[in-house]
């Protein structure tokens, strides 16, 4: 796997499941160049939406955090926008399967084009690949290769966030999981380990 050492991290908390009823409540990033972290962001994302309680549960955020502290969704989806023009590569976990969906969604409603997602990469997938000895094909897209990767059945294999920082030896608290910031940081660490394991 050739080495890409700036790119920018990025993950979504959601208020469900459902990218066509739900929305993206919270944004988080980490930007990297050359492999150090320059900066890392997260924002509450002002949505007028029902969070759905079990969401709720798994990341702690409810419909008055985003009424008090969130940024209209039009000023979140510019900023993310901006900040993934500006990045060399965009990076996450499981984006492919969940994140991708929501920001087009999200895209859609606001009238802005999404970006061409088709070489983000996803570190789900490359975890996923790695454990299963399946690497990504010659002129195939990081897109391609996660559908392809993470539709493969493989019983017991985890490959959340939390398993992959467990497996990989990173050594970082994982207090805060499901917290769009700290998520975003650890698909960074996740990324880097994994560079230097393939």
């Amino acid at each position: 796997m050739k080495s890409i050492r700036s790119y920018l991290a990025f993950d979504f908390e959601t208020s469900g499941l459902e990218p066509h009823c739900d929305r993206i409540i919270q944004v988080g990033l980490c930007t990297v160049s050359d492999g150090e972290v320059r900066d890392r962001q997260s924002w509450l994302v002002r949505q007028d939406v029902r969070i759905d309680p079990e969401a709720t549960r798994v990341h702690g955020i409810n419909a008055e955090d985003i009424r008090a502290r969130g940024i209209p969704p039009q000023e979140s989806l510019s900023r993310l926008l901006e900040a993934m023009r500006g990045a060399a590569t965009c990076i996450g976990h499981n984006i492919h399967r969940f994140d991708v969906k929501f920001l087009r969604a999200e895209s859609r409603r606001l009238g802005i084009s999404p970006p061409d997602v088709h070489n983000f990469v996803d570190t789900a997938a490359l975890f996923k690949g790695w454990k299963l000895g399946m690497p990504k094909g010659p002129g195939e897209s990081h897109q391609d290769y996660a559908n392809r990767i993470l539709s493969v059945r493989a019983f017991g294999l985890k490959y959340s966030v939390e398993a992959c920082v467990q497996a990989l030896g990173i050594r970082s608290d994982t207090r805060g999981l499901h917290s769009a910031g700290q998520d975003a940081y650890l698909t960074h660490l996740i990324f880097r380990a994994l560079q230097e394991t393939l």
